[in-house]
């Protein structure tokens, strides 16, 4: 037995091919199932098109999901992780592939972060990471299979972490490390530059040299800031009265270190005051106190909300029709979530990139409008 009603969901946490969300004390995966990513048994099982609980967790705080892993948060403060562990993602101390939640041991967190490869869980004034990755230390780390304490982000509020850079936010003040070819750390410098001239009509390109920060630096021109997420060669930042402001460009440009005005930090025109900011890939929403949802940028996949243009490229902020009441929202690489209503008429909605399953409406179908997730009956 199905249903869209999802009275008890309290969160949903979208990844690339797959997705899940924590219902009464209880996560649910679905979509791309390769080795049992999804935690929920049948390894063999290629893809499961709607959420399925998994075992042997309960009292469920927290779950977050990444690429190739997911990990959940107990309200004892333990964490458990499964999936892909090839670059030490799982915490466990190895890089064996788990297909059913292992507690990471010694830990206890109150808050996890997950982003490509690396994950880091806030521990009281500090936080402990592990996976591959720079976490703000000016070190690359490969395969760090158990939390590790990192110093440079002690006294840190919050930390976003893409595939390529990442982002502290302490006392209001954004502060980036990692890729900046096209400005996504704010700091006004980016691009790349060859390292010798191309040949004769570019028939052969030379390497590239790239801007690039191991150390954190400080994003300029922003007010105090309270929310904070970077997604693909984008960062995107929510301040105090509910503007959101953009650094990074599409595309990458030659002018290495020019200071160009996508460089840094600017604000999201057309949008009212937002409480509430998402990021993806090559797109982003937020919602407003209202509860209307709004997004913009690549819409490849449909997943803004409407169907794409004729080249599906980068879009002004639209309002997301046929959605009422959003209450939080969550947004993936090539898709987006979002929850609407409350108590038992509380339903979850995504739409975007289905083509494993993981919108979780039953189908491997691309979704340009939101549909329901379909959830199993209570108890299943």
């Amino acid at each position: 037995m199905i249903s869209p009603t999802s009275a008890g969901i309290v969160a949903l946490a979208p990844g690339v091919h797959h997705a899940c969300g924590l219902r009464d004390g209880q996560v649910f995966c679905w979509g791309f199932n390769r080795g049992g990513l999804l935690g929920v048994g049948e390894p063999g099982l290629e893809e499961v098109l709607g959420p399925r609980r998994v075992p042997g967790l309960e009292r469920i705080v927290q779950v977050v999901a990444d690429y190739d892993y997911t990990c959940a948060l107990n309200d004892a403060h333990a964490v458990y992780c499964w999936g892909d562990n090839d670059r030490g993602q799982l915490g466990t101390g190895g890089t064996d592939r788990r297909s059913a939640p292992t507690l990471i041991a010694g830990l206890n967190a109150d808050r996890l972060i997950a982003g490509y490869g690396r994950a880091c869980a806030a521990v009281g004034a500090g936080f402990r990471c592990w996976g591959s990755g720079e976490l703000g230390d000016g070190v690359e780390r490969h395969r760090q299979g158990v939390p590790l304490e990192i110093a440079a982000l002690a006294g840190v509020d919050d930390l976003t972490l893409s595939d390529g850079h990442a982002c502290s936010l302490e006392a209001g003040e954004v502060r980036c490390w990692g890729h900046n070819a096209s400005g996504q750390l704010g700091n006004g410098e980016g691009g790349c530059r060859y390292e010798r001239e191309p040949c004769p009509h570019s028939r052969c390109l030379p390497p590239e040299q790239c801007k690039h920060e191991l150390l954190p630096v400080r994003a300029v021109g922003l007010p105090p800031i309270v929310e904070l997420h970077a997604g693909g060669s984008f960062t995107f930042a929510r301040d105090a009265s509910g503007k959101i402001w953009r650094t990074g460009q599409q595309g990458v440009t030659m002018d290495f270190g020019a200071d160009n005005p996508n460089y840094r930090p600017q604000v999201i025109e057309g949008l009212a005051a937002m409480v509430e900011l998402g990021a993806g890939a090559s797109h982003a929403c937020a919602r407003t106190a209202a509860g209307e949802l709004w997004c913009w940028g690549n819409n490849a996949f449909g997943q803004l909300g409407h169907p794409p243009g004729p080249r599906g490229g980068r879009e002004a902020p639209s309002r997301v029709e046929g959605l009422r009441d959003v209450t939080a929202l969550a947004v993936s690489s090539y898709s987006t979530c979002a929850l609407t209503g409350a108590g038992e008429g509380r339903r979850a909605w995504c739409w975007g990139d289905n083509g494993r399953g993981q919108l979780g409406d039953g189908t491997t179908e691309r979704r340009h409008t939101p549909v329901p997730v379909q959830w199993p009956a209570a108890g299943e």
